[in-house]
Order: structure tokens, then sequence, then C-alpha cells
């Protein structure tokens, strides 16, 4: 169980941490001893950093020798550790106080400032690849298309149904299409245990199942598209499992991306994502909450969101008094799976035709909903 470190504990984790930033390269003749005297409620606490022939250590209690004596509360302090607080502008405003020369005050920050190579924080140097900028995209048509169906009803649900013309126009394209069924029985996902082993081990997961083998296929993958029926505003649990796990393939480092931070990759290469899901629901608007999701999956595993393909009232379109307009909804994914492979993109025409309620008025569709859904309940 986690808990909050004592104000000793937490100093002493600062002082360790702080010591390994030490630049030794720059600075290998400065020599000096910091003492610390930091008060928080009627506490004080002593610690010491010294630099002495090349190399820094830190202590806990009062130095014999100190070159400077900085005297501050522990929240300052804190402050100025971590880079909120600018060391000089929290003394000149009388934030802390020091007995010493200023030198050594100005020193402290650039002794203490190490920058770390990308050999020792692998990744560090992570930077935005131009398959990530639309502009700068050059799509090439892949020999295959991965498909991962989330749908625990595999191809016997609507997911399945609708996804068939998806890949009969990839087909159509010149592009083989690869389905793996997440819930077939013979696959084993399981959950992610949180524990942080592959960070520690370059990749490795202690779980050893079927997600190993998946996450290869995914990682080999030019175009994946993921495609589930739409649960609980979100995706089917094994999908979010499998996810979840790929958390293997992401370096322990963090880097900036458009305003944002995310991980580097282990092995960075052009990689693209797109989802079709289905729901039950008339309304597209269901599909927010699980199209923001995949908007950052894709930000964050570096392989573009390319396309979002919807189908809402799923079933419901399968009835006999819509067959005109599943016949159109069937045409425009195949259409799309088309446009898909040879372009990397589907047309926003398209895109409407697939998610289109064609006028049928909600009032109605709720309706006929209920009634087949009464009529089925008293068969079983």
């Amino acid at each position: 169980m986690i808990e909050i470190s004592s104000t000793q504990e937490n100093l002493n984790g600062l002082f360790r941490f702080w010591n390994n930033l030490y630049d030794g390269k720059r600075f290998p003749a400065f020599e000096a001893v910091y003492q610390f005297v930091l008060e928080e409620k009627g506490e004080t606490y002593y610690f010491y950093l010294s630099i002495s022939k090349g190399k820094a250590k830190c202590g806990e209690g009062k130095h014999q020798l100190p070159s400077m004596t900085i005297y501050s509360p522990v929240a300052v302090w804190l402050d100025v550790a971590s880079g909120k607080l600018n060391g000089i502008w929290g003394w000149l405003t009388r934030k802390y106080r020091i007995k010493g020369s200023l030198y050594h005050l100005k020193m402290l920050n650039k002794a203490f400032g190490r920058k770390f190579t990308d050999e020792e924080i692998p990744g560090a140097e992570d930077k935005i690849q131009d398959f990530e900028i639309p502009g700068k995209r050059v799509w090439s048509k892949p020999d295959k298309v991965l498909i991962i169906n989330g749908s625990p009803r595999k191809r016997n649900g609507f997911t399945y149904f609708y996804l068939q013309s998806l890949i009969k126009g990839i087909e159509q394209a010149g592009t083989e299409v690869e389905v793996i069924n997440l819930y077939d029985r013979g696959l084993e996902i399981r959950p992610c245990r949180g524990c942080f082993t592959c960070w520690r081990t370059r990749g490795e997961c202690v779980i050893k199942d079927d997600a190993k083998e998946l996450i290869e296929k995914v990682g080999a993958a030019y175009l994946t598209i993921y495609a589930f029926p739409l649960f609980v505003d979100s995706i089917p649990a094994k999908l979010k499992a499998l996810l979840d796990r790929m958390f293997i393939t992401i370096s322990p480092a963090f880097v900036p991306y458009q305003g944002l931070t995310r991980h580097p990759l282990c092995d960075t290469k052009e990689q693209y994502t797109a989802f079709f899901s289905v729901s039950g629901f008339p309304e597209v608007e269901h599909f927010g909450p699980v199209a923001e999701t995949f908007k950052g999956i894709a930000r964050n595993s570096h392989k573009p969101l390319i396309a979002t393909i919807l189908r809402p009232g799923g079933q419901s379109f399968t009835a006999p008094a819509y067959r005109s307009y599943l016949n159109e909804i069937l045409l425009s994914l195949e259409q799309a799976g088309q446009e898909l492979a040879e372009r990397g993109k589907i047309s926003q025409k398209l895109l409407k035709s697939i998610s289109s309620d064609y006028g049928v008025s909600k009032e109605l569709w709720r309706t006929y909903a209920n009634l087949h859904w009464a009529l089925a309940t008293k068969r079983d």
C-alpha cells in the first residue's frame, strides 16, 4: 500500500536524487559543501551536499565546514529543487536566506544541472516522425492489413456482419486481410498487472499468454483495424486487455508531443491505426467517448488514426423495412475499404453514408426496437 512519506523521508529522497544530477564532466574542479537548514511546522531538518574531486555526495545532519548555508522553509526549497521557483529569484525576494557568497548560490544550479545522454535515458530525444504529420505523410498501399475483431460474438455478431463488406473492399484493392477474432477459445489474453516489469526488462512481460504473439503481429502491420461493438460507451474487455498489454512496446521516458507528453516507442516505424465500431443506439453521438479513446491510443502509440468508421443502429437496419438502406450501407463500407487500402483515408461522403440514419425517425426506431425486444423476451 502506498502511503504519504514523512517530511524526513521526503527530503532524504530529494537529496539522494539531487546528488545524481551533479555534472562532474563540466565542473570537475569545483569544490563546495552546501549545508541546508530546512524548517516545517516547528521542526528543523539538516542535510548537506558536498562536491570534491569530481564527485558529489549527500548526507543527513550538520557538516563541520560548509561553504554555504541555506536557511529555508521546506516548501520553498522543494519549489526551488523542482524548478518551479528560480533559486536566485527566491533569494532576491527573501523567500529564503543564505550565509555565504552569491557565487556558490549561482554555482549550485549549474553544478547540479547535469544533462543526460540518449544512452543513459533511451528515447528521451524522440522526435515527431513525418508520417505522424498529415501534410508530410506518404501513403503506400499495404500488401496486408491486420484486423482485430474484438466482438465477443466473433463472426456471429453485427460487428462482423458489417465488417465483411469493409474486408471485401480492402481485398478488391489487391490487399490481403488477416482477421483475428480475439474471443476465439484458444486465445488467452490476461489483463495487465501494472507491475512495470516490462520497463525494467526492456519489453519482457511477466505474463505468459497469447498477447505476446498478437502484439508482435500488430507491431509488424502497416495498418491495424480494430473492430468491435460499443460496450457501455467503450470497448469489450478482452480488446481493452490487449491494448493495455501493448504497454510493453513503449520506453520508460517522457517526451513532448504537440503540447502534451507521451512515451517514445522501443521501435519506431511507420504504422497506422483505424477503428470500426457498431452500436445498438441510433445516434452516432454515442461513439464520442470511444472515438476520443482511440485518438489518444493512436497518439501515444505513434500510430496515426487514419479512419474512424461508425455504424449506429446496427441491428435495426437489418430489418426487412430498411433493406434498401442496408444495401447502401454495405456498398459504402465496401467502397470505404477500397479507399482505405489505396489512399490511406476514407472520404467524408462515404463515412456519412455508413453512419447515416437515412431519415428514420428516432421515435419510430424506438417503437420497433422496443417491440422487437418485448417479443424476444416473451419467446425466451
